[in-house]
């Protein structure tokens, strides 16, 4: 039964498509993007990068590029002065795989592939220069504690090289980076609650000029002894906004304009019950399945582009968790948030990348990029601090191993070539469950007796406190549904993403992709100040 939602225009996704989406490292769940076009995503699957037409269920997902490794990263940029879009993906040992495509074309006008200097590439990013220069800039995280920022030549066909314009080391690994629209302001996260704000400047090479470093809300902790550590960034459309998710559970939004968090929320622990005793705190015992990563951390956060600058739609904010849950809130006042349960299309068989796909279609069809819902009347929002016009409803562990290892830039490669959705009630979500689960159930986590001798961070270890009370005002949430539905496997979130009209919402799991229509889509939002 689809419910009712005020940020979406139905819970219930529009397509469901089956999927094999490959998660190369358990913590990093930025897999998946829609560069162009609504319904077109691109996703990796073992060693490739897929395209896949939601929309088209008898097309078969398709493999644009062939890589050496296993990303465990994937970004792109649609290019200013043509239809080509750039693809980036990052690997375990310093690889980065950068790909030209075309719509035009089947293959990659060029694919260019080599080692990094550093370690682990936590996270890559595509963004555009500050300055006036049209050619992309590449943004690398690195497990080496350092950001690094690399030219990406385009205009010269043969000159596929990497130059590296800057180098930003911080105090720990950092596991993620993000720019601000304008380009000019580095947002970078990782094994500590720190998070690092520097201004860019300069042109061939880059000077990084620190605004301020903030830290990340404590969780509310069940175990003292778990770590801090932050995954996922992103910017506003308008650059006004940023927001920070940590794997203990919290979601920390800020107005750049303040050093005080705008909103904070945390997930909810309550996962079920029991005493297996199965569920570690070491990052080492998930990667080598003796355990569970706790469900409720905190992977990936994202802002739609809706709603924002003159565009028709709603701007929304996103993030997922772990397992299972994906939370919508309306990012104009962060006072409506709604949690959905991620369709867990496990039982069905996923065809294999060069086989067609057919996607679970709901009544009534997918929802097509000009939005079912069509309204040609102009919504007003009411100014900063006005209540809503809708009601608002009341509804992890460490990081990986850090190491400083060195690295070379070597290994050079070119190539050129011309289900129905549940609604959860207040009950919470059921317990995490993976394909490698004992007959036991969940408990909570308790310390991994391998911890004291095979973990040992390269920086600080830094313990979350428990506060008696909690300093912020927690934000309502909707649930939606009467009834708890019982669910026989807990679905692992790969990654979440927009269109690039900020009117659809993709996720994907490691069993299939599904789309959501924002609702308001087809309207032009303005502020009140705009109104005349």
């Amino acid at each position: 039964m689809a419910c009712t939602s005020s940020l979406l225009a139905s819970t219930t996704p529009s397509v469901i498509a089956p999927a094999d989406v490959t998660i190369g490292h358990v913590q990093l769940r930025d897999l998946i993007i829609c560069p162009r076009e609504a319904g077109i995503v691109n996703y990796i699957h073992k060693n490739s990068i897929i395209e896949h037409d939601l929309h088209a269920p008898d097309l078969a997902p398709r493999p644009i590029a062939d890589l050496t490794f296993v990303p465990n990263t994937l970004s792109s940029i649609n290019l200013s002065d043509s239809p080509h879009t750039l693809l980036a993906a990052g690997g375990q040992d310093t690889e980065i795989h950068l790909s030209l495509h075309s719509p035009s074309r089947t293959r990659a006008l060029w694919q260019f592939s080599r080692k990094l200097s550093g370690s682990i590439n936590n996270s890559v990013l595509l963004a555009r220069a500050f300055n006036s220069s049209h050619e992309p800039r590449l943004v690398v995280s690195n497990n080496d504690w350092t950001v690094r920022l690399y030219d990406v030549p385009l205009r010269v066909r043969w000159a596929q090289d990497l130059r590296c314009c800057g180098t930003l080391t911080l105090e720990e690994p950092v596991n993620h980076s993000s720019i601000s629209p304008d380009g000019r302001t580095l947002l970078s996260v990782g094994d500590s609650p720190r998070i690092y704000l520097h201004s860019l400047s300069g042109s061939a090479r880059l000077t990084f000029n620190r605004v301020t470093t903030l830290r990340i809300p404590p969780a509310i902790s069940i175990h003292s002894n778990s770590l801090v550590a932050s995954f996922s960034t992103a910017w506003s459309a308008d650059g006004l906004k940023f927001a920070v998710a940590c794997q203990e559970g919290v979601i920390a939004i800020w107005d750049v304009r303040s050093t005080k968090p705008l909103k904070v929320l945390h997930t909810s622990r309550e996962r079920g019950g029991g005493d297996s005793g199965w569920m570690s705190d070491d990052p080492w015992d998930w990667a080598r399945r003796s355990s569970r990563a706790p469900g409720w951390g905190a992977r990936s956060v994202k802002f739609g582009c809706g709603g924002v600058g003159g565009r028709a739609g709603h701007e929304v904010m996103t993030y997922t968790e772990h397992t299972n849950l994906l939370h919508v809130l309306d990012a104009r006042t962060f006072e409506t948030e709604e949690i959905i349960h991620v369709p867990n299309i496990s039982c069905s068989k996923t065809p294999p990348a060069h086989t067609p796909a057919p996607s679970l279609r709901h009544s009534g069809g997918r929802l097509s990029a000009r939005a079912t819902y069509r309204d040609d009347g102009i919504v007003i929002i009411p100014p900063r601090g006005a209540p809503p016009r809708t009601t608002s409803w009341t509804s992890a562990p460490p990081s990986r191993m850090s190491d400083r290892t060195g690295g070379s830039d070597e290994g050079d490669t070119m190539d050129l070539d011309e289900v129905e959705v549940d609604c959860l009630s207040r009950g919470g979500s059921p317990p995490p469950m993976n394909s490698y689960r004992p007959s036991s159930p969940y408990r909570p986590i308790s310390p991994s007796p391998l911890s004291s001798q095979t973990y040992r961070p390269a920086s600080p270890p830094y313990r979350p406190m428990t506060p008696s009370f909690h300093p912020y005002r927690r934000t309502p949430r909707r649930t939606h549904g009467e009834e708890e539905v019982e669910r026989a496997e807990d679905v692992d979130i790969a990654g979440t993403c927009f269109d690039p009209t900020g009117g659809f919402l993709y996720v994907a799991t490691t069993a299939g992709v599904a789309e959501w229509a924002v609702r308001g889509s087809e309207k032009r939002w303005w502020g009140s100040g705009q109104w005349a």
